[in-house]
C-alpha cells in the first residue's frame, strides 16, 4: 500500500492477499488471487492495497511498463490485460452486493465462487484462514464457524480430514443461496 506500482504480479502457486488495515487495528481484504491470477494491475502510481501471501506462494513479477508497451503492439496480450481487469472488476462488484447478504448468502457465494477458480465441483481445501475469511466477507470468525456447522447441519456442506477441508455436498443448493 502506497508504494510506486511499477510492478504486475502473478500467482504461480499459492494464495495472497489483498486488504487495507485500519486506524482501529482492525483489516478488510478485498480479494484473494489464486494461481494463475494477476494483481497489482493498475494505471495509478501507487498500490492502493497491501499484497501478502495468505499462503506459501510463489509470483511472478513484470515491470508494468514493459508489460504496457508490449500490449501496444501486440493485440494479444493487450486482450488479455483487459481480460484480466474486466474479471477483476466483476469480482470487485459481486463483492460489493455481498454487503446487503446475510452470512450464510456471502459464505455460500465465497464458496461457490472458490470452487469455480480452484477448478473443483466438490472437495475444497480452503487455501486461506478461517479468520481471513471472516475479513473478507465483513463477519467475525465465531460468525464463520456457525455459518459453517449450520451449512454442515443442513447438509449442504461437510467437513473433511481437516479444518480447512470442506465438501460442497449440495453445490446447487449452495449455488441458489447466493442468488
Amino acid at each position: 500500500e502506497g508504494e510506486a506500482s511499477e510492478y504486475i504480479f502473478l500467482v504461480i502457486s499459492g494464495v495472497v492477499r489483498s486488504f487495507r488495515s485500519l486506524q482501529d487495528g482492525t483489516r478488510t481484504i478485498a480479494t484473494f488471487y489464486l494461481p494463475t491470477e494477476f494483481f497489482g494491475l493498475t494505471d495509478h502510481p501507487a498500490h492502493l492495497l497491501t499484497a501478502e501471501a495468505a499462503a506459501d506462494a510463489n509470483i511472478l513479477f513484470f515491470k508494468r511498463s514493459a508489460l504496457f508497451s508490449m500490449a501496444k503492439c501486440e493485440s494479444r496480450i493487450a486482450n488479455f490485460l483487459l481480460t484480466t481487469t474486466l474479471t477483476e472488476l466483476r469480482r470487485t462488484q459481486e463483492q460489493s452486493l455481498l454487503i446487503g447478504r446475510d452470512a450464510k448468502g456471502r459464505f455460500a457465494s465465497f464458496l461457490t465462487d472458490l470452487s469455480k477458480r480452484m477448478r473443483t465441483q466438490t472437495c475444497l481445501d480452503l487455501p486461506m484462514s478461517h479468520q481471513d475469511i471472516a475479513d473478507h466477507l465483513g463477519l467475525t470468525i465465531e460468525t464463520i464457524s456457525r455459518v459453517i456447522t449450520q451449512l454442515e447441519n443442513s447438509g449442504l456442506i461437510a467437513r473433511g480430514r481437516s479444518h480447512r477441508d470442506l465438501i460442497l455436498s449440495n453445490r446447487h443448493a449452495l449455488v441458489r443461496m447466493t442468488k
